[in-house]
């Protein structure tokens, strides 16, 4: 339901302005395997997410996780859909991987909020993104100590304000923490 439903509202937030600024933003840096939701075009796995989390979100009408107080689905399909056009992953692994991503998000937030909502951070964009590096580590097959890798490279890019809901930037973090996270898991993989 989780992958039905974002990419239902990802599709209709695609044709939002900021998504077409963050395309063309982004489609000069390559083209990759990793296809764009409701564009013809097709980019590598980190500005795929970037583009596709960032349309998942545009309309603010993707779910939301409660531990996490995130919007976990608009920052975990874009990563998991993007890895997998570029590893030509299974539908279970798909699954696999958001369980995976999902619970790391539950469990961070768990241990930090509601503080760390009160203190003004916005779990999308931090929770978010290391629920984004779990759950490419896991398409990625990374063993457990590059999954903890991946987990604190994770840490070096998790950010976003509440302060800025009401902006462009907003819906932009769904987009920066699927983007992060397979930044962080493909450092990660490579040993960093």
């Amino acid at each position: 339901h989780a992958f039905i439903d974002t990419l239902g509202v990802a599709v209709r937030g695609a044709r939002e302005p900021l998504v077409a600024r963050v395309l063309a933003s982004v489609e000069s840096w390559g083209q990759g395997p990793s296809l764009v939701i409701g564009a013809n075009a097709s980019l590598p796995a980190p500005f795929a997410a970037l583009v596709n989390g960032t349309a998942a979100h545009a309309l603010d009408f993707d779910d939301n996780f409660d531990p996490a107080k995130a919007h976990a689905s608009a920052v975990l399909v874009p990563t998991i859909l993007a890895l997998a056009d570029q590893l030509n992953s299974s539908g279970s692994d798909c699954i696999d991987a958001y369980i995976a991503g999902l619970q790391i998000m539950g469990r961070i937030g768990d241990g930090v909020n509601p503080a760390h909502r009160r203190r003004g951070w916005h779990g999308t964009a931090t929770i978010g993104t290391f629920g984004a590096a779990a759950a490419a580590a896991r398409m990625l097959r990374l063993d457990a100590q590059q999954c903890a890798f991946a987990l604190s490279l994770a840490s070096s890019r998790a950010g976003g304000f509440i302060s800025q809901f009401g902006t462009m930037a907003k819906p932009l973090h769904a987009g920066l923490a699927a983007q992060s996270g397979i930044i962080a898991a493909t450092l990660a993989q490579s040993g960093i």
